[in-house]
This record gives C-alpha cells, sequence and structure tokens, in this order.
C-alpha cells in the first residue's frame, strides 16, 4: 500500500492517536521519495547536463584549474627543495627527519611531472578540451598515461610515508623497550623502502589496466574546419586483454578506495590520536612534578620556566599532529568514501562515480596543497628547523646568531664567576 494513498490517507485520520504507525509511514514515505529523487539524478548527472550543480561547478574551475596547479606546484617545489637541504644537514640526522626527508622527495617527484602535466592538459588546451591530451599527439597521449601511473604511486608512496611517520613517533614515545630499535636513521630508511616496494607493487595492477591503442580518425570527424577526408592518427587508451581476463578494473577500484585511501586515513587518525593523549599524560606528569618541587625559589622559577617551554613545545607539536592529520583527511577521506560507495553501491554506482569525476580536479589540487604546506608547518612548529633553515641558507643571520651565541656565553659564564665570589 503506498504511504500517500487515498486509502493510506483515510486510515491515517481515524488512527490520529497512533504515533507508531504514523511515524513508520512517513519514514517510508520520505525514504521512497529520496529514492525517487537519487533515481532521477542518476539520469540526469552527467557531463552534458549543465544543469547540474556539480557539471557548473567542474566546468567553471577547470578554466582556472591549470593556473591554479602551476603556481602550487612551484611553490611546492620550492618548499620540498628546502625540506630536503635543511632536513638532510647533519644536525638534523634522525629517523623522524629520514621519513620527512622521503616524503619531501616523493612529493618533489610527483609536482615535478604534475607541472607539465597542468600546463600541457590545462593552460595550453583549448576550453572544450581542457583535462584531456590531445589525441592526435602520440607524445601527449604517453605522457599522460606515464603521468597519471606515476602519480599515482607517489601519491601512495607519500600516504603510507605519512602513516609510517606517525607510527615511528608512537613507538618512540609509547614504547621505551623499542626506542633505541626505532630511533636510529637505518631503520627508519628500511621503513621507507619498505613502503616504497609494497607501494609499487600495489599500484601493479593500475600499470597493466590500460594500454595506448591506435584507431584512422578522418579530418572531418575530428578537425571541423577541414573538408579532406584523408586519415590521420589518433589514439586512445584501451583495456588490456590481461585486465579484463583478470577483472582488474574491480581489484584497481578496491586498492583506491581502500588501500590508498580509506585504511591510511583510519591508521593516521589512530596514531594520531594516540600521540595527542601521550602528549598529554607527558604535560600533565611535567606539571606533577613542578608541584610537588622542593627546589629553592630561584630554581623553582628556573624549572618552572623550562616547564613552561615543554608546555608550549607540546602544544606546537599536538597542533602540528592534528593539522596535518586535518589535511589528511580532508584530502583523502571524501575521495576513498566516493570510490568505495560506487563499488559497492548496486544501484547507485553511476551516480557516485559520476560525483568522483566531477569533483576530480578539486581533489587534486587539495592533494598538491598538502605536498607543498609541510615546510611552513615545519617553519611555525619546530624550532630547530628554522634555526637550521637560517644557518644554511640566511648568511647574514648565521653571523649575528654567532655573535648573539657569543655574546650569551659571556655573560653566563659573568653570572657563574659573581656566584663564586
Amino acid at each position: 500500500m503506498s504511504p500517500h494513498s487515498p486509502t493510506s490517507l483515510q486510515f491515517d485520520k481515524q488512527n490520529h492517536t497512533n504515533r507508531n504507525l504514523s511515524f513508520i509511514i512517513a519514514e517510508q514515505f520520505i525514504h521512497n521519495l529520496s529514492q525517487t529523487i537519487v533515481n532521477n539524478n542518476i539520469d540526469m548527472l552527467d557531463y552534458d547536463n549543465t544543469n547540474s550543480s556539480l557539471v557548473r561547478y567542474k566546468t567553471l574551475y577547470r578554466n582556472y584549474h591549470g593556473i591554479i596547479s602551476s603556481f602550487v606546484c612551484i611553490f611546492g617545489l620550492t618548499c620540498n627543495l628546502f625540506n630536503i637541504i635543511v632536513l638532510t644537514r647533519p644536525l638534523m640526522r634522525s629517523s623522524t627527519n629520514t621519513i620527512l626527508t622521503s616524503l619531501a622527495l616523493s612529493d618533489l617527484i610527483k609536482m615535478l611531472f604534475v607541472l607539465p602535466a597542468a600546463i600541457f592538459f590545462y593552460c595550453l588546451q583549448s576550453t572544450e578540451h581542457k583535462s584531456e591530451p590531445d589525441f592526435s599527439s602520440r607524445f601527449q597521449v604517453t605522457f599522460y598515461m606515464i603521468q597519471m601511473l606515476v602519480t599515482l604511486t607517489l601519491h601512495c608512496i607519500s600516504t603510507w610515508l605519512t602513516v609510517l611517520l606517525a607510527g615511528f613517533r608512537y613507538v618512540f614515545l609509547s614504547c621505551k623497550t623499542l626506542t633505541a630499535y626505532v630511533s636510529t636513521p637505518d631503520r627508519a630508511l628500511i621503513g621507507v623502502s619498505a613502503v616504497v616496494i609494497v607501494s609499487t607493487i600495489l599500484c601493479i595492477p593500475s600499470y597493466i589496466e590500460h594500454r595506448l591503442a591506435e584507431n584512422p580518425l578522418n579530418d572531418t570527424d575530428f578537425l571541423t574546419n577541414t573538408t579532406n577526408n584523408k586519415p590521420i592518427k589518433s589514439y586512445r587508451f584501451d583495456e588490456t586483454a590481461l585486465s579484463k581476463y583478470l577483472n582488474l578494473r574491480g581489484t584497481v577500484f578496491v586498492l583506491h578506495s581502500v588501500i590508498f585511501k580509506l585504511i591510511p586515513c583510519v591508521l593516521l587518525l589512530l596514531f594520531s590520536f594516540l600521540l595527542i593523549q601521550q602528549l598529554r599524560d607527558a604535560l600533565k606528569k611535567s606539571e606533577k612534578l613542578q608541584t610537588h618541587s622542593i627546589l629553592p625559589s630561584s630554581a623553582a622559577s628556573s624549572g618552572r620556566i623550562r616547564g613552561r617551554r615543554r608546555e608550549k613545545e607540546n602544544r606546537r607539536t599536538t597542533l602540528m599532529l592534528v593539522i596535518v592529520c586535518a589535511l589528511f583527511l580532508v584530502t583523502e577521506l571524501p575521495q576513498g568514501a566516493i570510490l568505495l560507495l560506487s563499488f559497492i553501491s548496486k544501484t547507485n554506482s553511476k551516480y557516485y562515480y559520476t560525483i568522483y569525476q566531477q569533483l576530480g580536479d578539486t581533489f587534486d589540487i587539495l592533494a598538491l596543497i598538502n605536498n607543498s604546506v609541510n615546510f611552513i608547518l615545519y617553519c611555525l612548529m619546530s624550532r630547530a628547523f628554522r634555526d637550521t633553515f637560517k644557518q644554511t641558507f640566511c648568511f647574514g643571520c648565521q653571523k649575528t646568531e654567532g655573535r648573539e651565541s657569543a655574546m650569551s656565553f659571556a655573560q653566563l659564564s659573568i653570572s657563574k664567576h659573581r656566584q663564586k665570589k
């Protein structure tokens, strides 16, 4: 019986006091109405439907994506180069910085491929063919495929390096027996190598899913201002026979949505929560030690100053972890959720996948921004990084710091001499 049929409405009037039945009928009506709207939107939401808000947004943003991506890539290349130079200084050598250096190197190589792709396929391309290569150019089509596969692999590596970094920090803070084992740069390098190898292996299905195919095409079909029928070469992407035989398309969907997106998000969120708890516990323990301290007033004052410094450093570290976690989740979690829904949904698969396609450029620019802001976070949150950066690149600052350190050392010696008298 339909919830909005005359019989049903008459039945509701006669039993107005029955709230449970009314609630069930209303719930069924809302469910049926929402299903009708979704089913109608599945057919309406495609690339040719200019009335769709997602399509209008994609068309509008696509005109600016190339310029924005180019500037972000140039900024990110510079920042990641600074990260690599600073983090590889002898004084900065540690297990954490080894992983951060590998992360910066992965992001730098990724942007080296994304920058020419943004110029070729967005900035230099006509409005109606933006985001696509020139299919009559074998070079552009080949570079398009290589760029997609390389950026996919490097993005997977960067994702799992972030998880590895959070895991190393948690083990370093919580497991005292394993601290010496994980604190060496060599152990971190082994973990980085394992991430690179496993990520590359997981991307193999994507490597063999498609191939470059050649097909003849008439000039009248490809160039509207040409009237001759001389066939010219055109290229396309075809699914390989091995991919069809092994049904790799479903495997690639699962890898992209679950292994590359959802699982890293869950792990990073878990590790970040545990790290924040560790920092809070350490801060509480420090406050208790200061409260029960029986040192003289001058010593207690210096102890309080050191405690405040530790508290400020803990807050900065906690804030950096929260920012890194938030940026990662904003970038990766929506993509993984939409891809997973498009794969497991039997009725709305096309609907979810179309949404993912319309937001592809937005997801890409978010990922690029996420790969570029680490330098800013390091400068804001790490005093050692700032000092090393100034010593490496700011020669005037280095001389000034040298004079200040000499003066502070002289003042310390004078104060000690007076105390002895």
